[in-house]
């Protein structure tokens, strides 16, 4: 008769084999479109049609993966300029956003992806918008362009947080998407992204299958004249942290 200790044993190596398979699988996938999606790349004539081709390449790693991604409230979308604020958890995050959502937002990203190789092409046929985080002056004028695009009809996500972290929670928020949101007089919408924590973990590069969600809330008028940051962000946080299961991890402090 088998012991317990024995079962438990091989259990614990079944699902130790079952997580390095589905993990080589994944990397093999996003490699081979990885791959594919930079071949296409200069043959893509606009921004538009770019974006068009990493929302179909960031859904074909979904399928092909066979990781489950449920998108809700895709009614809250506005038709308009809008900003979006969604919480920061993986390196996944911005491929999750891609597949759930219309091929017609840029992204908000930090300056110094644009030193990584392949990166900085990338990102500037996306459209996306580089920050400067170190320099206050270079990202005040950083911002200055993202407003002007915003005017522009042109819908933007930020990742409020600006960083994640390998704790469980939802950061404090920067102010940057709020005030452009306010200054344009155009909606923010809260995005919740759940799963891509455990997808992708901060202290590992082996993906693990999961259960994908994005809910997308109700927009949050800015066009009022007594429209203020704090007010904002602190219902963009409450909205985002309704269905999130981590906690309000805004008040502490880290090292």
């Amino acid at each position: 008769m088998i012991s317990i200790e024995v079962y438990s044993d091989f259990k614990f190596q079944m699902k130790t084999i079952t997580m390095y398979l589905f993990g080589s699988w994944a990397w093999f996938i996003f490699s081979m479109t990885l791959l594919i999606m930079l071949v296409s790349y200069p043959f893509t004539r606009s921004i538009q049609s770019t974006r068009k081709l990493v929302k179909h390449c960031a859904e074909w790693i979904i399928r092909l993966t066979r990781l489950e991604l449920t998108v809700e409230g895709e009614e809250n979308l506005t038709h308009g300029s809008s900003i979006l604020v969604a919480n920061h958890a993986s390196y996944t995050d911005p491929m999750i956003l891609a597949a759930a959502l219309p091929a017609n937002f840029a992204f908000v990203a930090k300056k110094e992806l644009k030193y990584i190789p392949f990166a900085g092409y990338v990102l500037g046929k996306l459209g996306t918008h580089l920050v400067d985080r170190r320099d206050a002056k270079k990202g005040a004028d950083d911002f200055k362009k993202i407003m002007k695009s915003s005017k522009e009809n042109d819908s933007i996500i930020f990742f409020p947080e600006a960083t994640f972290l390998k704790e469980e929670g939802l950061l404090k928020f920067k102010k940057g998407a709020f005030l452009t949101a306010i200054r344009n007089q155009v909606p923010v919408v809260p995005v919740t992204i759940n799963g891509s924590r455990n997808l992708l973990r901060s202290e590992s590069w082996l993906p693990e299958k999961v259960q994908l969600k994005v809910t997308i809330h109700p927009p949050i008028a800015t066009d009022e004249i007594d429209s203020e940051i704090k007010e904002i962000m602190n219902e963009s946080r409450r909205r985002i942290l309704s269905n999130l299961g981590e906690p309000d991890l805004s008040t502490k402090s880290f090292q």
